[in-house]
This record gives C-alpha cells, structure tokens and sequence, in this order.
C-alpha cells in the first residue's frame, strides 16, 4: 500500500477561502500493513490561518467558544486542534463545519459518529492530528526546542535516557524524549495523570533527522520522530505496524508531510 500527501485537497476550502489557506493545511492518507490486516491512517499538519480569516470550518458552537476566549494565544491553540482534528477525520470534499470533536472524560479527543478515532497536538503556530482506524492505537504530540523548558524535562529524566542520544544537542534530545512520553501517555490516554518513569525509553536510534525510539514498559509500541530546526514530531504506534516497508513509507510522508519550521 502506498500513501498520498496532498495541500489543501477539500475543495470546500478551495471555494470558500481562495488562496488564503494555501499552505495552511497539508494532510497525508497511508495504510499500514499487518498480519491481520491493513490499517488507514489520515496525518494533517496545519499552519495557523491568518487573523481575521473566515472561520467556516466551525460550526456555531466552536465558532462560539473561539470567540469567547479572552486571549489570543488560547483562541490559536483552540483554532489549531480544531482545525487539525477535522482534517484528519474529513473525508474528500466534506464541510468541516459538520464534523463534530467531542471530549472524553479524561478529555481525550473524541469524532462525533464517526467510526474513527483521533490524537491531536499542537505547538506555537502549529497544529497536528492523526485520524486511525477504531482497532489501531496512536499517539502524536509536537513541542518547540526550548533551552528553558528543556531544563524542566531534565529533571524528570534518567540519566540512563540523557545517554540515548549523545549525538543531538541536549535541548533537542530532551524534547524528544518528553515528545516520546507525551504522545506515548495518550495511546494509553492518561496523559501525565501517572508517574512519569512509566513511559521512560530505554533505546534511540538516529539517522538524520529520523529517530526511532523503544519504551521500557510498553515493548509493544514504537515511537517515530522528526526533528526539525524549531520542533519535534513525535508519532507513537504498535511496533508491529511498523514492519516491512511501512515504517519507511510513513517516513517519507512524515518528512515531505511536516514544514521546516513553525513560522
């Protein structure tokens, strides 16, 4: 099975806002292969539209809530998911204005009747979202490169993990060890509501920009990173899904499907 990245593939957006979200919204379609059968992933990476763009993509209540928020950094970080979420679940030509995110009790993400499920992220201008099959686990997250926040990571981090990548600068390991965990807690959708030494890795192989990591507890999943100049992407899946050929594939896609940088 192959896989697709398009930008900008709903018309809907081609006809409601032009040229304006041109390179807005990229999304990836790919089928990860396994021995009991193929499983659809939908990957959407979207850039913040600009301010003061029609907000058709919500429907009156998100709309609603979008402008009740009182600063704009909450009202980008709402715009983000939102935005990410719907295309990663949206089908070829659909309004998104009609699909609905819901939230979990543990505010996990959640599609509306819809037989599909979503993880989502976001950072600075930035949003992610992954839409997979029900019988799939996944998990995704994305944080800038920050010396400051890096330190904080430091210090829930074992020595044994500060090793596993020696040949990254220390901000951008420690990022990508805490995107690891991140997207790792919402596979089992508990966020960092558990001790963090639970999703502590325990190997890391780098190749340019690709990192491959294993978890100490969890030997069952895999996690897929990306670095780029200012962020880290983070995909975590069962390892067996990542046999053959899929994890190149989704490698490919991941490296053509996410931007340099987050302006």
């Amino acid at each position: 099975m192959g896989s697709e990245l398009t930008t900008m593939q709903h018309p809907v957006f081609a006809s409601q806002y032009g040229a304006s979200l041109q390179q807005t919204v990229r999304t990836m379609s790919l089928e990860l292969e396994s021995p009991e059968a193929p499983y659809r992933l939908k990957l959407s990476v979207v850039s913040l539209p600009p301010e003061g763009d029609p907000l058709e993509y919500l429907n009156q209540e998100e709309k609603d809530t979008y402008f009740g928020f009182q600063y704009a950094r909450r009202r980008n970080s709402y715009l983000l998911g939102k935005l990410a979420a719907k295309t990663a679940v949206a089908e070829e030509g659909e309004a998104l204005s009609g699909i609905q995110i819901e939230h979990g009790i543990l505010c996990q993400p959640l599609v509306a009747g819809r037989n599909r499920k979503i993880t989502i992220t976001h950072c600075d201008s930035l949003g992610a979202a992954v839409g997979y099959d029900p019988r799939l686990l996944a998990g995704v997250d994305m944080e800038l490169v920050d010396e400051k926040a890096a330190e904080a990571i430091r210090r829930i981090t074992s020595r044994e993990e500060e090793a596993l990548l020696p040949e990254l600068a220390a901000a951008t390991a420690l990022t990508l060890l805490w995107t690891a965990k991140e997207a790792m807690s919402k596979v089992i959708q508990t966020g960092f509501t558990v001790p963090t030494e639970l999703f502590e890795l325990k190997a890391c192989t780098c190749s340019g920009s690709v990192v491959i990591s294993q978890f100490k507890n969890f030997p069952q999943f895999q996690a897929v990173s990306i670095l780029r100049k200012e962020y880290v992407y983070t995909l975590v899946l069962p390892a067996k899904v990542l046999a053959g050929s899929s994890e190149t594939r989704l490698i490919e896609g991941l490296e053509g499907l996410l931007p340099d940088g987050v302006g």
